[in-house]
């Protein structure tokens, strides 16, 4: 089992996928090849393919305070209707599976947190029951940050509105609008506290209403920060952002905060899409940073 520590809590992965996942170039298409290959010594295999691939992980987080089970984004999940992006079309993924053999079902998470609404974040909110959409964990409440539900649900109604095609792949109706039907939803505003010492922060950017979250137990700090990373190449320089940072302005100023909060302490950073463990933390190299997973 992959599993880290965070003073008295409890960290586990739940990886749905994970390997070679688009050219570096079109993730990140700032980023500079150059400096890439200067820093392969650490970054390949294991973030870069020799191909010049971003490895990425999509996994979710268990977080486990000893009172609440707290599952940190729910990846791509399956049976969605994704046309435009074939591998997460119609797919039939391990993920509950993982789930269990992490020691959990469905039924035992009790909260279920997204740190924002895009659709490799949502899948999992919902499962196909009988042609119907439904929550995936029946006890979980589903925390959504309040400006974040909202600008998706105004981008989904304008959509409904003028005829065009749905915004996010159509996640937005079959991974969220369900589980507010079932009134499992709590929509929180920012520093929302979920349970003694694990709460939210706004990091806008990547989208408007991302949050990160925060768990402090003893001496143990860990931050699960969604997609303000979506790979280490990014420590090379945090101005590089993914071609699905919707601010890119706020994006950088968000990540370049981050990264030096973190960089050089005991924090354990999560990354939504880091592959390969169960986060690691941010060191000094030169002008930059690098990644230890150790």
């Amino acid at each position: 089992m992959e599993q880290r520590v965070v003073g008295s809590h409890t960290v586990r992965r739940i990886v749905e996928s994970e390997g070679p996942f688009a050219p570096v170039g079109f993730i990140l298409p700032g980023a500079d090849a150059a400096r890439i290959e200067a820093a392969a010594h650490w970054l390949r295999p294991g973030h870069v393919s020799e191909d010049q691939q971003l490895v990425m992980s999509f996994q979710s987080y268990v977080l486990d305070t000893g009172r609440q089970r707290i599952l940190v984004d729910a990846c791509v999940g399956n049976d969605k209707e994704r046309p435009l992006r074939p591998g997460w079309h119609r797919q039939l993924f391990g993920w509950l599976e993982a789930l269990r053999a992490a020691g959990l079902q469905p039924q035992d998470i009790d909260v279920v947190c997204c740190t924002h609404l895009h659709a490799d974040h949502v899948g999992w909110n919902t499962c196909l029951r009988n042609g119907r959409w439904v929550p995936t964990f029946p006890r979980a409440r589903y925390v959504f940050a309040r400006r974040e539900y909202a600008h998706w649900e105004a981008e989904h109604r304008a959509a409904l509105a003028q005829e065009r095609p749905a915004p996010n792949h159509g996640s937005f109706a079959d991974s969220v609008l369900p589980v507010m039907d079932a009134g499992q939803a709590v929509l929180v505003d920012d520093g929302h506290e979920l349970d003694t010492g694990v709460w939210l922060e706004p990091a806008p950017g990547h989208t408007p209403g991302t949050v990160m979250l925060h768990a402090r137990s003893g001496a143990g700090h860990a931050v699960f920060s969604g997609d303000i990373l979506h790979s280490p190449v990014q420590l090379l320089d945090p101005g590089w952002n993914s071609r699905f940072c919707e601010d890119p302005v706020q994006a950088a100023a968000t990540r370049r905060r981050l990264v030096e909060s973190v960089a050089d302490t005991d924090t354990l950073l999560l990354p939504a899409h880091f592959a390969g463990s169960v986060g690691g933390r941010v060191v000094g190299d030169g002008p930059a940073w690098r990644w230890d997973a150790r």
